[in-house]
């Protein structure tokens, strides 16, 4: 091995490295304070829980106009639909979400969750500049 190579070998190693070092850090210590779900039906909310907050296991059944249903089990830092009459169950599949910026979406129901993460008041974001 040349020289060279040995040098941009070490160069890549210390870049990986450190991306993973980065991440770690971003994952573990600039979390967003507070997880909120927002579960929405037909794109009105039906209902704010804070995960962050949030003692104990809940479960709650979400049902349509026409009498089709998704059943929702919230615990702490984690929601998740546990079961839903639509015919793919995709909603199901996708598991529990627990980090800010995660989605379920059962398209025929037209119910879609996600977590949102609040932050401390006076702290800006990417989406302030």
């Amino acid at each position: 091995m040349k020289k060279g190579d040995k040098i941009i070998f070490i160069s890549i190693l210390v870049i990986i490295t450190l991306g993973f070092a980065g991440t770690f850090v971003y994952k573990n210590y600039m979390k967003s304070h507070d997880k909120i779900a927002l579960i929405k039906q037909d794109g009105k909310v039906i209902d704010k829980i804070n995960l962050t907050n949030f003692t104990g296991t809940k479960e709650m059944t979400i049902k349509t106009n026409d009498g089709h249903f998704n059943k929702i089990l919230i615990e702490k830092d984690k929601i998740s639909i546990t079961d839903a009459d639509c015919p793919d169950r995709v909603c199901v599949k996708t598991g529990p979400i627990s980090q800010p910026g995660d989605t379920v979406v059962c398209l025929p129901h037209k119910l879609m969750i996600t977590i949102e993460g609040t932050k401390e008041k006076g702290e800006i974001d990417a989406t302030a500049y």
